[in-house]
């Protein structure tokens, strides 16, 4: 378990277009608080979450596919369980 999913999460937005879902919230644990986009494709079946510096949430919520690292596989089908 890492360190964003083992905090206590609060959603501070979301929106939804076309079955894209992306939520940003903030994580709660136990060095601090850090904020993280999450990315819910129901067409792809996809899932991935992008941890950002504060500073940066809003631009990240609006704008995720131009922060994701696309080096990493995606998370596909792992929105299932959370």
């Amino acid at each position: 378990m890492t360190a964003l999913t083992a905090g206590k999460r609060t959603e501070l937005a979301h929106r939804s277009v076309d079955g894209m879902h992306v939520t940003l919230v903030w994580v709660q644990g136990s060095e601090g608080g850090k904020t993280v986009v999450c990315v819910r494709d129901d067409r792809r079946e996809d899932y991935f979450e992008i941890p950002t510096e504060t500073y940066l949430a809003r631009d990240v919520f609006y704008h995720p596919f131009a922060y994701r690292d696309f080096s990493t596989v995606g998370n596909e089908r792992s929105w299932v369980a959370a």
